[in-house]
Order: structure tokens, then C-alpha cells, then sequence
């Protein structure tokens, strides 16, 4: 049995949530019992050598890898309003990587193709062959995108992003009922795909883990830390309302460091805290910190950071945007605040609180090792596909 995997974006090494899911996808077919082949996009802004995979994964896995250029520039964004494809999709497209597609999937005959989500929406019509076609949705992607626009302050880019998210929308409700599945990531959006598309099967796929492979956190840090890739706007969001309305409300003790990719050059170091951009080892820097603090405002889906934070048993500060999806309980696996002062409230306690970060990780861990078993997700995912 053989199964192609599809991805705008090459997994290793695994510096974002994406890429940490993509992994996950193949690791859980294998498992299956699959030939697995992954058909990835290199794009220029994030190029990584290709072909290069973990060891359990580079032996057994068929790689097609294909460098391009999906930069968003103003340019490109201005010719989008002229039509009606995406934005987001469409700057995906490549007539080249089309036909290797196309001549790929006429000499080999895959029994499964996963789509990681819609992105690559538009090489649809290249696949050849009798495949069933899933679809792994990492997020609802049009509502990633209303949430921007909603708290968007300039009324040009908010009509523009709306305008996006529209589009976007559309061409996911298309993309999806040519699907013979679809594998939510979350319960939330699960209900979504069930209630629009009822004659589509759908079966939640958490992103699973090897809980016991993690290194495990140890108190002793005395930084509040948080990495992301700040080239997705949710992050950059997200953490603008951090550095502007939450960071002023902490104590003066309290010590951080803001670590990741693509970071805004405004953003400065001050005072306790460090803004360092990106980081060699993110597993290192994190297990560094006293806590974690993720201050998303925008998203849907799972934030897969918060997966790993829970399977290394860091304590957590999150809004609920941030643990939307991941099936945790605030004041039992994190801390949750939603406006600034709760936010600020909540990391100003759990920093000055070794007993509140020790029951924290305790129960993360927990919580990990029941609901995010890589084995167990794959032995349910086998028995979801046997009835396709």
C-alpha cells in the first residue's frame, strides 16, 4: 500500500508548527504499515537542504522536492485583486512542478494522497490515477485570516484581508468536497467540516509524538520565554500585542527572552528582556526558561508549540486562541489570560511560583502522554482509512 504525501513546505528541519505536523503525518503512515512519498515545495524565503529527513524517516521515505519562490511582495498582492484565486493559494502554483507531479503520479499508483492542507489546492487537477484524496487540515484557514482583519487597525489592509479571507474560504469549500476524507487536527474544527460537508468522512487527527523521545523540563530557569516564526502574521500579532500592552504590566523582576525567525527589527532588547531572534537548538532555549508564555491572538487549528511545550512538561502561559483545539484545561495543564492584565497576571504569578510551575508540568506531561501518543493516533488513523 502506498501513500503520497503533498506539502507547500519542506518538513526538516522542523522550526514551525507546520513542519512539526508534516512529520508527524509521515511518521503515522509508516506506522500504518505504508510506503510513504512525500511531494514538497522548498520555498526560497525558508530554503532548507533537501531531501534531508530525521533518521527514522530519510530511509524509508520517497522524497520529491522542488524549489520556488511563494514570497508575498505588494507587487503580487496588488495583481491578486485583479480575479478571483486566493492570494494565499495561488502564489503556490508552478506550471514545472505541475507536470512532475503529473508524470509521478502516472508511473506510480498510490493508494492514499494527503493534501497538508489547501495550499496546494491547485495541483488537484495533476494528480493522476484512482487515489482516495485526504485532507489534513492543520487549520480552517479563512478564519486564521478573519481573526488578522478583525484586529487589523489600518481600514485598507482590513478590507484588503477580508477581501482574502473570502476567497480563501470559497476555494476551501471547493477543495474540500473533492476530498474522500478529511483529518481535522482538531475536536473544534471537526465539528466545522461535520456540519458543511456531512457526506465527508471525517476523523480528528491530533499531531502525535513520541512523548518519552522529549527532554523533559527542570526548574531552574529564570527567564519567561517564547519562540515562533515571526514570517506568519498571527505570530507577529500576537507577540506586537505582548512586547505593546502586556510586557509593561510585569513585574520588574520578571525576566525574559523572545527567541525566532524573521524577526521584526523594531522589536529591541530592553531592560530584563531579550530579544534574540533565531535560536540553534529551540528544545535548548526553551528548557532554558522558568515558563513559557504563547500570546496568539489570531489562529485556528492546534498550535503544535503547545504540543511540545506539554510533552516536556513546561508550564504555560497561553490566551485561549493559543490552547484553542489542543484539548487542555486552563488552570489545570496552563494558565490562560485574554487581555493584557490577565496575561501579565498570570506570568507574574506562575514566575514567582515554583510549587505553580512544578504541578503545571506534572500534569502536562500527563496529559501528553494519554492524548498525544503518536502509536495510538496511528493505530485510530489505520482503522479510519480501512473503511474509506
Amino acid at each position: 500500500m502506498k501513500v503520497l504525501i503533498i506539502a507547500n513546505k519542506y518538513p526538516f528541519p522542523p522550526r514551525d508548527g507546520s513542519s512539526i505536523a508534516i512529520l508527524s503525518s509521515l511518521r503515522m503512515w509508516q506506522r500504518m504499515g505504508y510506503e510513504v512519498s512525500l511531494f514538497a515545495l522548498n520555498p526560497k524565503k525558508s530554503e532548507v537542504p533537501a531531501d534531508v529527513l530525521p533518521a527514522d524517516l530519510s530511509e524509508k521515505t520517497f522524497t520529491h522536492t522542488f524549489s520556488i519562490n511563494t514570497d508575498v511582495t505588494p507587487l503580487g498582492a496588488a495583481k491578486n485583486l485583479v480575479g478571483k484565486r486566493p492570494y494565499h493559494i495561488s502564489r503556490f502554483l508552478n506550471p514545472d512542478i505541475a507536470d512532475a507531479l503529473k508524470q509521478l503520479t502516472t508511473e506510480k499508483n498510490y493508494d492514499f494522497v494527503q493534501w497538508e492542507g489547501p495550499f496546494m489546492g491547485e495541483y488537484l487537477p495533476f494528480v493522476q490515477g484512482q487515489a482516495q484524496h485526504i485532507m489534513r487540515a492543520h487549520n480552517i484557514e479563512h478564519r486564521i485570516w478573519l481573526r488578522v482583519a478583525k484586529h487589523t487597525k489600518n481600514p485598507i489592509i482590513k478590507r484588503y484581508l477580508r477581501l482574502q479571507a473570502n476567497r480563501l474560504m470559497r476555494f476551501e469549500d471547493q477543495f474540500t468536497r473533492k476530498m474522500n476524507a478529511v483529518l481535522p487536527i482538531t475536536d473544534v474544527d471537526a465539528q466545522y467540516f461535520k456540519k458543511k460537508f456531512p457526506h465527508i468522512p471525517c476523523h480528528v487527527v491530533l499531531p502525535g509524538v513520541d512523548v518519552e523521545q522529549y527532554p523533559r523540563w527542570k526548574d531552574g530557569g529564570n527567564t519567561a520565554v517564547s519562540l515562533a516564526s515571526f514570517d506568519w502574521e498571527p505570530n507577529r500579532e500576537g507577540m506586537e500585542w505582548f512586547i505593546n500592552e502586556v510586557k509593561p504590566l510585569l513585574s520588574v523582576d520578571v525576566k525574559g527572552q523572545i527567541g525566532g525567525r524573521q524577526m521584526p527589527a523594531h522589536w529591541t532588547s530592553t531592560g530584563n528582556w531579550d530579544v534574540i531572534g533565531d535560536v540553534d537548538n529551540a528544545h535548548d532555549f526553551l528548557l532554558n526558561g522558568r515558563l513559557q508564555f504563547i500570546p496568539l491572538l489570531s489562529g485556528s487549528g492546534i498550535r503544535i508549540k503547545i504540543v511540545e511545550a506539554m510533552s516536556m512538561g513546561m508550564p504555560v502561559v497561553a490566551t485561549e486562541i493559543a490552547a484553542e483545539g489542543s484539548g487542555l484545561t486552563p488552570g489545570v495543564h496552563y494558565l490562560e489570560g485574554n487581555k493584557a492584565e490577565s496575561f501579565a497576571e498570570a506570568v507574574n504569578a506562575l514566575y514567582n511560583n515554583p510549587q505553580e510551575r512544578q504541578r503545571l508540568s506534572e500534569n502536562a506531561i500527563s496529559f501528553a502522554q494519554t492524548h498525544y501518543n503518536l502509536n495510538t493516533i496511528a493505530e485510530e488513523l489505520l482503522r479510519f482509512t480501512k473503511q474509506l
